[in-house]
């Protein structure tokens, strides 16, 4: 289904609103999809495949490439929760998010919500110093490093997203996707959100069913030690001691 932006935006700040978020302030997005439910992979892919979402009954499941940068990838977390809560009959997207192709209807929704439930208009508003949102006024390049920083995203998904709410041109801000993180790092900002992390890891509640079909016999030893394997954690690593904690 093709929604026009506003519609997009309403439902993005709904959703919000449903969660518990007001629109004056960014998410911590790995605590919502632990509170959501989400089984969330994050896994070094080398592709420009950004992510994937999986809906299954009650099941939700999203793959994040955590070789791309961490900005892209929290922006793909903001697409991925367009296709599993307001999609309608959605059941699997593999996604090249943060593309705004017009030419997939769902996927171009799915970067517009995105934008939307990641920078709503009143946390932009107040990230943007009184003078620069004067008429004929320009927003800063320190401003546009603090307020990506914030918001946890792309230099270019911001500047599409303040391209959209007309705060800015978008061609006049180009030159800023050029040096990004020289500019951050200028300004006094740490690099982490502009590159790769390589993160293999879990969040959601996979290796607590993995733990209780072991302790119910559902699965052997072994078996069990090869799906904890397969989220990258080793439980016999002689780091952990009886009670499963570092010593």
């Amino acid at each position: 289904m093709a929604y026009n932006e506003k519609i997009l935006e309403a439902k993005a700040n709904q959703f919000r609103r449903k969660l518990g978020f007001s629109t004056e302030h960014s998410i911590d997005l790995e605590k919502l999809l632990l509170t959501l439910g989400v089984l969330t992979v994050y896994k070094p892919l080398e592709s420009e495949f950004s992510g994937m979402a999986l809906k299954n009954h009650e099941n939700l499941f999203m793959l994040i490439n955590s070789a791309l940068p961490v900005g892209r990838q929290n922006f793909t977390i903001g697409h991925e929760l367009y296709h599993l809560f307001i999609q309608s009959d959605f059941s699997f997207q593999m996604c090249n998010a943060g593309k705004f192709d017009k030419k997939d209807k769902e996927e171009y929704n799915a970067d517009i919500f995105s934008s939307y439930f990641l920078m709503p208009e009143a946390a932009i508003i107040k990230q943007i110093p009184e003078k620069e949102l004067g008429w004929g006024e320009t927003i800063s390049l320190a401003t546009i490093i603090k307020m990506e920083q914030y918001f946890g995203v792309s230099r270019a998904a911001l500047l599409v997203r303040l391209s959209k709410g007309k705060y800015i041109h978008y061609d006049d801000y180009k030159p800023y996707l050029k040096g990004v993180i020289k500019s951050a790092v200028e300004h006094g900002y740490p690099a982490d959100l502009y590159q790769r992390n390589d993160d293999e890891k879990v969040i959601g509640d996979y290796g607590i069913k993995v733990k209780a079909l072991f302790d119910f016999d559902k699965i052997s030893e072994s078996h069990y030690h090869s799906l904890m394997l397969d989220i990258g954690l080793d439980i016999d690593d002689p780091k952990f001691n009886d009670n499963g904690e570092e010593n």
